[in-house]
């Protein structure tokens, strides 16, 4: 699929909750995309959201009558924002269709039925993109491309700490925080290091009483060892008062190199009580602005030809979601998870399997 001839990109959205209102924004705003379609179980919803984009020619539909966008011959893609139950069977009636694909992560709720996904892309030929936002983001992507100034790298450090605490009725389905926060992580770390590490142990606690009672923790610390000897660190919270804290250091042989909290504005005070700057940004809406309109340009860029490879291939996902797993896994039986074994044990048969 994609073809340099394509001006304007026909694009479906479903799911118009925290995820597709950023990326309704954001292909409003691009102007190679014609948003055909808008699909939400809130039917009332979705026609105040396309009153609000004077979306005059979007057309709106239920999820029952979603076949309607498979079967538009015109549609080029869909974005999908919807519960992470639907997003294996969306995507996969989307790929069979002939539509790219960009989704949420996760993609599939399983191991097998993601491979599945990958796998039918493959043979229909469509690109399909998982929403790893941070891969966008430029601040990180000049970090990967600069990383090296530190000489061998030693150890790298995360911290994703969250802002404002997302609603239980959030938490309730987002799988829980090891696929849901610690998932970003652990591909940032997969990414910078250029390896797959080798172990892995979590530590975790549910310090707010709603989370504990969902057998879900709020606050978690991730160690990987990595065959090269870098140690990483990922520090996570579910709840953090002064704002969206993002960062990751790489320290070397040379130095510390780091994508620090980008204050909200440049906006700085100095006077007799000393210097202040602005405050970091509230949440991941502010702080991954850019990485979510680079998303969606990527998409484009497939859809039309423009690119050739997706920046998130079917391995960063595949293995992401295992180390998520795998670091779930560490926390509730309190032992080091030797990754190498238990890479077989999860995937089996499939351990052969390109994609991996």
């Amino acid at each position: 699929m994609g073809s340099a001839s394509i001006d304007r990109v026909n694009l479906a959205l479903f799911g118009l909750g925290r995820m597709g209102a950023i990326h309704l924004e954001n292909m409003v705003k691009n102007p190679r995309v014609n948003l055909s379609y808008l699909v939400d179980v809130d039917v009332k919803k979705a026609h105040s959201m396309k009153a609000d984009y004077y979306l005059d020619n979007t057309k709106i539909l239920s999820n029952e009558d979603c076949d309607v966008v498979f079967n538009d011959k015109m549609i080029h893609g869909v974005v999908i924002c919807t519960p992470t139950d639907t997003h294996i069977s969306l995507s996969l009636k989307a790929i069979r269709a002939g539509k790219g694909v960009l989704c949420e992560k996760p993609l599939a709720l399983t191991i097998e039925s993601t491979i599945q996904c990958y796998e039918e892309a493959e043979k229909y030929k469509v690109p399909l993109l998982c929403a790893f936002n941070r891969r966008f983001d430029p601040q990180l992507r000049d970090l990967y491309e600069k990383r090296h100034v530190v000489g061998g790298v030693q150890s790298i450090k995360t911290c994703s700490r969250d802002s404002p605490r997302p609603p239980m009725s959030y938490i309730k389905i987002s799988g829980g925080i090891f696929h849901d926060c610690a998932v970003h992580d652990l591909d940032v770390l997969r990414w910078m290091v250029g390896e797959e590490p080798e172990s892995i142990y979590s530590v975790a606690h549910a310090h707010i009483p709603e989370i504990a009672a969902l057998d879900d923790v709020d606050t978690v610390y991730i160690v990987l060892k990595f065959p090269n000897g870098v140690i990483a660190h990922v520090d996570l919270a579910r709840d953090c008062q002064y704002g969206y804290h993002q960062t990751c250091e790489i320290f070397g042989e040379r130095g510390n190199i780091m994508s620090d909290n980008p204050p909200r504005s440049a906006l700085h005070f100095a006077g007799s009580g000393g210097e202040t700057n602005d405050v970091i940004h509230f949440s991941f809406k502010q702080r991954y602005a850019a990485a979510y309109a680079e998303e969606i340009a990527h998409f484009l860029q497939l859809l039309r030809g423009d690119a050739t490879e997706c920046c998130v291939k079917p391995k960063d996902t595949l293995r992401a979601t295992f180390l998520a797993q795998a670091a779930e896994d560490s926390w509730r039986t309190g032992g080091v998870v030797d990754l190498k074994e238990h890479f077989k044990v999860v995937f089996g048969d499939q351990c052969e399997n390109p994609l991996l």
